[in-house]
């Protein structure tokens, strides 16, 4: 199976956030999708190793923050290439907290999602969510094959730096 077939898959890439216990956690998706418009409904599918996806099955809450084209590379490494039980990756990037859940400073659109049901898949648990609110900012969303075309690259490149610079 050529699994490069995948990246044709036009979807945009999130950073989710949430929190439990005091503490942030979130990553980076790109498995997200609306699946009705009324009442507003999206289903988010989460690794099941990553601290995230724990988090949200205690919270039952979510923020999903869409990246934009010009996102900086590094927010994408930040909360891809690492673990939140080793760092606090929120501390890395500027951000806010609405209504007691994280979200980027920088982000074309965030939205508030609360689970209704979870399914358990192989690899992934997909959470069944209402979106309690919206907001839209400013910019066009990044959509995966132009973070595959290029940004990807520039994502590991600056990861690497970040590391070199507090290592």
């Amino acid at each position: 199976m050529d699994k490069k077939a995948f990246h044709k898959i036009s979807y945009g890439l999130y950073v989710v956030g949430t929190e439990i216990d005091g503490k942030y956690a979130g990553s980076v998706v790109d498995a997200f999708i609306q699946s009705t418009s009324n009442p507003p409904t999206v289903i988010l599918c989460s690794i099941k190793a990553n601290q995230t996806n724990e988090a949200i099955k205690q919270r039952g809450e979510f923020t999903v923050s869409v990246l934009g084209e010009d996102i900086d590379p590094f927010v994408i490494a930040n909360f891809g290439f690492q673990s939140g039980r080793n760092v606090d990756k929120w501390a890395n990037v500027p951000h806010k907290i609405v209504d007691g859940l994280p979200v980027l400073e920088k982000a074309v659109a965030f939205l508030r999602c609360k689970v209704t049901e979870a399914k358990e898949l192989s690899t992934h648990t997909a959470f069944f969510c209402d979106v309690n609110d919206a907001w839209l900012g400013e910019g066009e969303p990044l959509i995966y094959g132009e973070y595959q075309k290029g940004m990807k690259t520039q994502a590991m490149e600056a990861f690497k730096a970040f590391k070199e610079k507090n290592a």
